[in-house]
């Protein structure tokens, strides 16, 4: 069986930064998608736009350690709802990280941002009325369905509020955690800079996880950037421009 690589929520193209091989593209998580589906609407507004929360961000490939250490936690941002669990941490040097798991599969990402959209994002976290705010304050979260926001100093000490996420939050709340939540939407929606399959360089013999959760080898690699693949334990092959992998491609299979 041969078959032509399709997509729904295929994006255009990332502007391509220098590659990078096998061993800088994640490994797919267990039961891992690329993106939360989206309604076609919104499908045919990405093939044209970019998603404004991620400009000028790029992709965070290798080693983020900072001086030789992990970098410091920031901000936190959580929201738990039945058996959906979405989470969001962004530490020092720009470092977002998006873990995602419940309806639909497992979802793991992470981008740097630049230093403005960093300062943007950390700015209300340091707010005397947010530092003010008692737990007390807040509306108790409902049964099943609880977020969370915690903001960390430099000592390493943090300071956490929960609430419900669908009641009206005090202002100095509401200006941390709703852009921390337009940013976890916009990296579960994306498909490119979140991605560390975007501006793989694919090799013979490398091994990448599908959408469809099997997985791939590479075959061979054409003059023309064609990229020939088969599935490992089923007759079937496609082919994908090596600059369209990420539309395809969660990450790469564990062990190579």
């Amino acid at each position: 069986m041969i078959a032509t690589a399709s997509v729904a929520q295929e994006q255009p193209s990332p502007t391509p930064p220098p590659g990078h091989d096998i061993t800088q593209v994640d490994t797919a998580p267990l039961g891992g998608a690329i993106a939360v589906p989206l309604p076609e609407e919104e499908s045919k507004r990405l093939r044209k736009y970019d998603i404004p929360e991620l400009t000028g961000s790029h992709q965070a490939i290798g080693s983020q350690l900072i001086d030789g250490r992990l970098p410091r936690p920031l901000l936190d941002y959580s929201v738990e709802s039945g058996k959906i669990v979405q989470r969001l941490s962004i530490f020092e040097g720009g470092l977002v990280v998006v873990s995602m798991h419940g309806a639909g599969g497992v979802i793991r990402k992470k981008l740097i941002l630049p230093a403005d959209a960093l300062k943007s994002y950390l700015l209300p976290g340091e707010a005397p009325a947010l530092r003010a705010l008692r737990q007390s304050d807040l509306s108790l979260p409902a049964p099943g369905r609880i977020a969370k926001v915690r903001v960390y100093e430099f000592t390493g000490a943090s300071r956490e509020w929960r609430f419900d996420p669908a009641s009206a939050l005090p202002k100095p709340l509401n200006d941390v955690s709703m852009p921390l939540a337009d940013l976890l939407r916009a990296m579960s929606e994306d498909r490119t800079v979140t991605s560390s399959v975007a501006n793989y360089e694919p090799k013979m013999g490398d091994e990448l996880i599908g959408d469809d959760r099997r997985t791939y080898r590479v075959a061979r690699v054409t003059n023309e950037g064609v990229v020939e693949l088969h599935c490992v334990g089923q007759p079937t092959i496609i082919y994908v421009d090596k600059k369209d992998l990420y539309n395809y491609f969660i990450g790469a299979r564990g062990g190579q």
